[in-house]
């Protein structure tokens, strides 16, 4: 079955957004670093991470890219563990890919999407009380489901 123009369309925007991001880390990494294949090999892979990321979401449901960015910051907390890598950044990194791994499981699991997420992310104060709670909500959000 042939698809429609407009949903033919919305794929090449995202398609041509994912890459226009890829292009971004590419050029901000060869900035910092001024190597052009690190720059080349680190866009490639964000790139094949967030193409990943889509087809997960749009094969499982919403905030599988989640499950995926939890599943590679654990994957990349293992590498710097067997690569004697700094032992500090183990336990935030695992923190970090817990918690997108949690997220991504319990709204799968329930079935929220992100249209449904009934948490309002605009809380009334000023930006030093209103921004740490919204922040906190989100965090909680997890465990809240």
């Amino acid at each position: 079955m042939a698809e429609s123009l407009h949903t033919r369309i919305r794929h090449e925007t995202a398609l041509r957004e994912r890459f226009t991001s890829a292009v971004a880390v590419g050029a901000t990494l060869y900035v910092l670093d001024g190597s052009v294949r690190y720059a080349a090999v680190a866009a490639t892979l964000a790139f094949c991470v967030w193409l990943v990321a889509d087809a997960a979401q749009a094969a499982v449901g919403d905030y599988a890219d989640h499950v995926v960015f939890g599943l590679l910051v654990f994957g990349f907390v293992v590498y710097m563990v067997a690569a004697a890598g700094p032992t500090w950044a183990v336990v935030p990194g695992a923190l970090v890919g817990g918690w997108f791994l949690l997220d991504g499981v319990q709204h799968l699991r329930h079935g929220v999407t992100r249209d449904e997420v009934g948490i309002t992310y605009s809380h009334d104060g000023s930006p030093i009380t209103g921004l740490p709670k919204a922040l906190l909500v989100r965090l909680a959000e997890p465990f809240l489901l």
